[in-house]
């Protein structure tokens, strides 16, 4: 059996901290994948010198149960 677990952050250091911590939980042998995705939370049409965009980043981690 597989199970997923679902992680999101608006800041990425806070997101990989999760994510290690989580992982630290599972036990040996039993991680399958992980997963990880950034998103912008805004889309302009132009982007300001030292302006950029929100973004949250996701993480998913497949493990057997």
């Amino acid at each position: 059996m597989y199970e997923a677990k679902g992680f999101q952050s608006t800041d990425f250091t806070e997101l990989i901290r999760l994510v290690h911590d989580f992982l630290g939980s599972i036990e040996e042998g039993k991680l399958i994948d992980v997963k990880y995705n950034t998103v912008p939370l805004a889309v302009s049409s132009h982007m300001e010198y030292g302006v950029y965009p929100d973004t949250k980043y996701t993480a998913m981690i497949i493990f057997k149960k």
